[in-house]
């Protein structure tokens, strides 16, 4: 697919395509594929604010929620946002820090309900810091994730039944400090909220968040009204799954084609708890349960509100859920990569080359291992998402305080098919986040 250019940018931008209203433009080429069926979208949503407390200078929603019975696109359908989720559970941290109820630099065994220690390096404790930067140590094993009715110490306890004869850590080439980006940090993360809240992890999301912001998205639906999940957006491939992709072939909805009705929440389960209620889990039990490291619902507006929250200073509308200072310690790098002293694992090629606190941290290196997203990225701060079929990201640039949130709902083919120009991001998030961000002026 060929890049936005700047002409193209501004001229979408002047349209301010507001819930998919107005001239389509460039957005709707980036929606087809250009023509070409294998780079075609299911759908995408977007938005893009010059301030925090400013107007939208761009809305736009294209495409199709659901297919068969179709239903279209709009900036509140709400849909599964991978990998951003951990982004908004740093903010449910956060607040917990900022009551002192934890600090960055605390052994996670003293709050965790068990003892965590890497067994290759017994004697360095893994901290909060180190989770949320993923340079703990930690990894996804073999028989990710823990569901349901298990403890989260079965995986990361030796003698656990998933302990996967310690695979869910690193090689002893790759000590803790080493960046490797991993899910099962952030189920550490929400099993520390659930210890020290005393909360289910989803229910203080929605109690600590999503509430005070107005907002009614929510960790695996929880919290999110039936009139909410009856506008979900499917994801979906050209294809069963992700290695088995027909870009010609009709779209196959992975995640979503049916939400549960509220105010039902689905979790993975072990066979041993096939049937036991959810409603008998104990907080601090299991931090994967209810999705912290991809299972947040949410749509585009949504992203933006956070977003805008995070871009003022951790205040909105007069609703304050982080001091500035707090913020600012998020968006600060806690790991960057270091090509001439291997120090971790660009994730996705080279689109994470700095991470702080749940935040990754564009540098604005271009080429197909970096992480340029579009022109001028560099020191823009969020998250990335990509998981079922779905692209994502929310960023904001802390100088100015705009910021931006795209989803794209549905991809033709696999990424090594659809390579950015610029990064090693996809060609299709590329032209979306430019559109984006020119659209600032």
């Amino acid at each position: 697919m060929p890049p936005l250019t700047r002409r193209a940018a501004l001229t979408l931008a002047s349209g301010l395509l507001l819930g998919g209203a107005g001239p389509a433009g460039p957005f709707q080429a980036i929606l087809d594929g250009d023509g070409d069926p294998r780079h075609a979208l299911a759908g995408l949503a977007g938005a893009a604010f010059a301030a925090p407390d400013g107007p939208a200078r761009i809305e736009v929603a294209l495409g199709r929620a659901h297919i068969g019975p179709d239903r279209p696109m709009t900036v509140r359908t709400p849909m599964r946002i991978a990998s951003i989720s951990k982004h908004v559970a740093t903010v449910g941290f956060l607040r917990l820090m900022e009551q002192g109820r934890v600090g960055l630099d605390d052994d996670v065994s003293d709050h965790l309900g068990f003892r965590l220690r890497h067994p290759r390096f017994p004697a360095v404790a893994i901290t909060p810091r180190r989770a949320l930067s993923h340079t703990s140590g930690l990894r996804n094993g073999p028989s990710y994730p823990v569901p349901f009715g298990r403890p989260l110490s079965a995986a990361l306890v030796e003698g656990g039944a998933q302990y996967d004869d310690g695979r869910w850590w690193s090689a002893e080439a790759e000590p803790p400090g080493w960046f490797a980006y991993a899910d099962v940090n952030f189920a550490v993360i929400a099993q520390l909220i659930e210890r020290l809240s005393g909360e289910r992890f989803d229910r203080y999301m929605t109690a600590h968040v999503f509430a005070p912001l107005g907002l009614q998205c929510g960790y695996n639906w929880s919290g999110t009204p039936q009139d909410g999940r009856d506008r979900a957006a499917a994801l979906y491939r050209k294809g069963v799954d992700e290695d088995h992709f027909d870009p010609l072939g009709p779209w196959i909805a992975q995640v979503d084609a049916a939400p549960p009705p509220a105010p039902d929440i689905p979790v993975a389960r072990a066979p041993e708890a096939r049937d036991r209620p959810l409603d008998s889990y104990v907080p601090g039990e299991n931090g994967f349960v209810f999705s912290p490291q991809g299972g947040l619902r949410a749509s585009v507006l949504d992203l933006a509100r956070l977003a805008r929250m995070l871009a003022g200073g951790g205040t909105i509308g007069g609703v304050r859920l982080l001091q500035p200072g707090t913020v600012a310690l998020m968006q600060r790098p806690v790991w960057r990569y270091d090509p001439a002293r291997p120090n971790g694992e660009p994730y996705g090629g080279g689109g994470i080359l700095a991470y702080g606190l749940g935040a990754s941290i564009l540098t604005g290196v271009e080429g197909a291992r970096g992480d340029d997203l579009f022109p001028g990225s560099a020191g823009w701060v969020g998250h990335l998402g990509e998981a079922y079929g779905l692209l994502s990201g929310l960023w904001i640039h802390p100088a100015t305080g705009a910021g931006m949130a795209y989803l794209i709902s549905g991809v033709s083919s696999p990424a090594a098919e659809n390579p950015g120009a610029r990064s090693a991001f996809t060609a299709q998030e590329e032209r979306l986040a430019a559109g984006l961000s020119l659209g600032l002026g």
